[in-house]
Formats: structure tokens, C-alpha cells, sequence
């Protein structure tokens, strides 16, 4: 009997999938389906054949993947505006850099539609996330944010 991989490394693949792929999106004007369909194919590849993105790992969750990716490309706007209701006066997400601002609106994104995900998880996988790509104060900024993203949206959760 085959072993399945725990749910949560399914889905800590599929939100740094989902973080690439939108990251290419901005990069390349290209459409949601376009990049999950790159996205797929680069997960059947040998480790280190994909492109400049990478091989996501194959036990990533495309499903999840993509629900993020869509529901992102598809509500941007109001979800900067949530984002931005989180922030210190003065700064809007447009401000932050390309990558945070990315991770900031999957993040929201997952606390407000997944009610099935407990508010402190996603935010601590989106600060773990964070921890990849940058080693300074962002971490504990997507924390912050993310918690008062998650007090505003879900402060029932929250308790």
C-alpha cells in the first residue's frame, strides 16, 4: 500500500506553487490557466528539468494550488484593500515589494475563503514561506499584517 504524504506538506507546496506562479503572472502578463498548466507540467519533470521556476515537488496539492492562484487573480483588488485596511497609515500594498506583496495576498486570500484552515496555521505558513525568500524584518511584517488580516476577517477564529 502506497504511503500518501501528510496533508499540510500537500499544502505548504501548493501556497509556494501558488506564490511562483503569481509572481510569474506579473512578470509575464501570461493567464491563470496558462501558468497552472506550466505549473503541472514542471511537476512531472525530473527534479532540476523545469524552468527558471522550478519543479514544484509531486506531492504539491495542484488543486489547492490553483483555487489560491485563481481566487487571487481574480479578487486582487479587494484584496489589496483588505490588506491595506491592515497596514500602518501611509502605506498601501503597492508600496511593498513584488514578492511580500504577493505572499500578503495569498495569505489573505486563504483566511478569508478556506474557513476549513484555522487562521494560526495559514499564518504560519505564510510567515515560513516568507522565511525563504527573505531573512530581514519580513517575516515578522506578514505576521503582523496576517494577524490582523485574520482579527478583521475572522475574529471569531481568533479568540
Amino acid at each position: 500500500m502506497m504511503q500518501q504524504q501528510p496533508l499540510a506538506v500537500g499544502r505548504t507546496a501548493a501556497r509556494l506553487a501558488a506564490i511562483q506562479s503569481l509572481y510569474e503572472m506579473e512578470l509575464s502578463d501570461k493567464a491563470a490557466d496558462i501558468v497552472l498548466d506550466d505549473v503541472a507540467r514542471r511537476r512531472n519533470m525530473p527534479s532540476g528539468q523545469g524552468d527558471e521556476f522550478g519543479s514544484p515537488p509531486p506531492e504539491t496539492d495542484m488543486a489547492f494550488c490553483a483555487e489560491l492562484v485563481r481566487g487571487v487573480s481574480e479578487n486582487t483588488e479587494a484584496i489589496d484593500d483588505v490588506i491595506g485596511r491592515s497596514m500602518s497609515e501611509g502605506l498601501t500594498p503597492e508600496k511593498l515589494e513584488k514578492v511580500l506583496r504577493i505572499i500578503l495576498r495569498v495569505g489573505a486570500y486563504e483566511i478569508g475563503q478556506r474557513r476549513d484552515i484555522d487562521p494560526p496555521v495559514t499564518i504560519s505558513e505564510f510567515v515560513k514561506l516568507t522565511e525563504r525568500f527573505y531573512a530581514d524584518k519580513e517575516p515578522g511584517l506578514v505576521n503582523g499584517l496576517l494577524d490582523r488580516i485574520a482579527r478583521d476577517l475572522r475574529a471569531h477564529d481568533m479568540a
